[in-house]
């Protein structure tokens, strides 16, 4: 697409010898809360259901990851050629009832096959490469659902008092995960229609 060459072409200027000084003196640890925070406001665009708000914000997160990715070019680490490719590569290892020959006659049957597929990539453990800067209440649900998933009794075994805030929360999160309702996504929109019933 000629936009997203335009893009790149934008970041190379900013990030060249006579670009923007700001964006010359970042780092990817720099970037992280400035990544953070462009994936929550789009989260939030997404959340009140704003069709212009959203292809900003999407915008916006796009730019972000581009700006990684060149950082990643300027010291030699990692292009963004190369995470295309990757991923690229994963979605089709991933999916080969799409992309091969293997038969699947159900969204159960398409998780299952991933997790095979993850095994074979070397995964060990169902609740390995979950990431630990995860929210705490998205985190929570994605070990129970993956404890779940992987037949696990541990889920459903205490770890504190019943009257703990921890458990409690966590049976909270359990019961959420059975109903298929996103537990962070729940308390987030609540939280929201409370700020707006407090702006009224």
């Amino acid at each position: 697409m000629d936009e997203f060459q335009k893009l790149i072409d934008i970041a190379d200027q900013l990030l060249g010898p006579q670009g923007c000084p700001w964006d010359r003196e970042q780092t990817l640890f720099t970037l992280q809360p400035y990544l953070l925070e462009e994936t929550h406001e789009l989260i939030e665009a997404i959340d009140v259901q704003d069709s212009s708000k959203i292809s900003e914000e999407l915008g916006d997160v796009l730019y972000a990851l581009i700006f990684i990715a060149k950082l990643g070019e300027k010291g030699s680490s990692f292009t963004l050629p190369e995470s295309i490719r990757l991923v690229s590569e994963k979605l089709i290892r991933r999916h080969p009832h799409v992309f091969g020959d293997k038969k699947i006659s159900s969204t159960d049957d398409v998780v299952t096959n991933w997790e095979e597929v993850k095994k074979k990539e070397g995964k060990k453990s169902p609740i390995e490469g979950i990431p630990p800067t995860l929210p705490a209440l998205a985190r929570a649900q994605k070990v129970i659902h993956k404890l779940r998933r992987a037949k696990s009794p541990v889920v459903e075994e205490k770890v504190e008092s019943d009257d703990s805030l921890g458990q409690r929360l966590w049976d909270l999160i359990k019961e959420a995960d059975s109903k298929g309702i996103d537990a962070e996504s729940a308390l987030r929109r609540t939280c929201l229609a409370y700020e707006e019933k407090h702006r009224r």
